[in-house]
């Protein structure tokens, strides 16, 4: 009696514990943006931070450019898109948010400039599946 009682007592205890999807990603985010953020990508590329929306079940990067690609209109749709979906195929840390179907948007700001845009983006699963 007393092992089924422990047993089903841990079964509620391993139940209470899941976290759903969303949690995990706004989790995850937060965690990422609070240990590594910002971080230099590349000499033009600092990643500033990381969000999740779980109304729209987005994941949001945040990013801020300098030198030759603080510039407006250095990034266009028509090549910085395909190479955003390209990266974001490739990419297997986000194949669980991926098939779940969750969008990923992606906003460029100036580091020169606060506050201006530079491009923005989100994908959906039309777009990386």
């Amino acid at each position: 009696m007393m092992k089924k009682l422990l047993l089903f007592a841990s079964i509620i205890f391993l139940a209470s514990c899941h976290e759903s999807l969303e949690d995990r990603a706004a989790r995850e985010s937060k965690e990422y943006t609070e240990k590594k953020c910002p971080a230099t990508i590349d000499e033009f590329t600092i990643i500033d931070s990381i969000t999740f929306d779980k109304a729209t079940k987005t994941v949001h990067s945040y990013f801020s450019l300098r030198g030759n690609a603080d510039t407006v209109g250095v990034l266009k749709d028509d090549n910085v898109r395909p190479a955003l979906i390209d990266e974001l195929k490739r990419n297997t840390n986000n194949r669980v948010y991926k098939d779940a179907g969750f969008c990923f948007a992606y906003t460029y700001y100036s580091a020169s400039r606060k506050g201006k845009v530079l491009y923005e983006t989100t994908l959906s699963t039309k777009d990386y599946e």
